[in-house]
């Protein structure tokens, strides 16, 4: 293959099919000389992958929490800084829909709030217990997002009670939503708990939340998976902990 047909101008042109002089319309030249990146969007689309991008990316927000000296209830820097992300996110969530939302879909807005609901709500409402919220976001951002990349990339046996989901997404769920999440909340849980212990909670609430993810109902599952996560995890602490 020459480097002219495989520059990355003319992946994105063979991507969208026709081609365009909209900046909206491409990926940065970085972004997809990344390992594996042309293989992705070749595989589930171009909006799709920015979707994924922007569903998952949350996830790395707590990633360093764990190693930060904080309060086990969170003081007013803390909560502050989630004001501000949320704030942020929504307005990006506003300013980038264009580019995210499939087609014909029109519950986007309302999709980004059933996404921030169940994790904001959860840290507001039980405080010096962040880790049940974080947990949520964990299953929510890396969950759900890997449900639908690896149903879409690897495919794989239908699941029976829903033809449009596979057994492979459900497994990626299960599997990517149970380690964050048990990363988070390991890290957060006040009084300390082990790792297995942790991870049996968050285990249980990542197939529960999976299971919810795909059943066959046409409205935007992010909240019902979001607070499905966030029962189940609060019940399992409350019997294990």
């Amino acid at each position: 293959m020459s480097r002219l047909s495989s520059s990355p101008h003319l992946i994105q042109q063979h991507l969208r099919g026709v081609p365009s002089s909209h900046p909206q319309d491409q990926l940065p030249p970085w972004i997809l000389n990344l390992p594996g990146v042309q293989r992705i969007v070749q595989r589930i689309g171009l909006t799709e992958f920015r979707r994924r991008l922007f569903h998952m990316s949350p996830a790395l927000l707590p990633v360093w929490l764990p190693l930060i000296p904080h309060q086990d209830t969170w003081g007013p820097i803390l909560m502050s800084v989630l004001l501000i992300m949320t704030v942020v996110t929504l307005l990006l969530a506003i300013v980038l829909g264009p580019i995210l939302m499939r087609k014909n879909e029109s519950t986007w807005k309302f999709a980004v709030l059933g996404y921030m609901l169940p994790v904001v709500g959860a840290l507001l409402a039980f405080p010096g217990r962040a880790e049940w919220g974080l947990m949520t976001l964990q299953i929510l951002a890396l969950g759900d997002g890997s449900a639908t990349l690896g149903g879409m990339m690897i495919g794989g046996p239908r699941l029976p009670w829903n033809r449009s989901k596979t057994l492979s997404g459900l497994a990626c769920f299960t599997v990517a939503g149970s380690l964050a999440a048990t990363y988070s909340f390991w890290g957060e849980a006040r009084p300390g708990i082990g790792v297995g212990t942790a991870f049996l909670i968050c285990f249980a609430a990542a197939v529960c939340a999976g299971i919810v993810e795909s059943l066959p109902i046409r409205s935007n599952d992010n909240l019902r998976v979001g607070v499905t996560a966030l029962l189940v995890g609060v019940a399992m602490t409350l019997l294990l902990v």
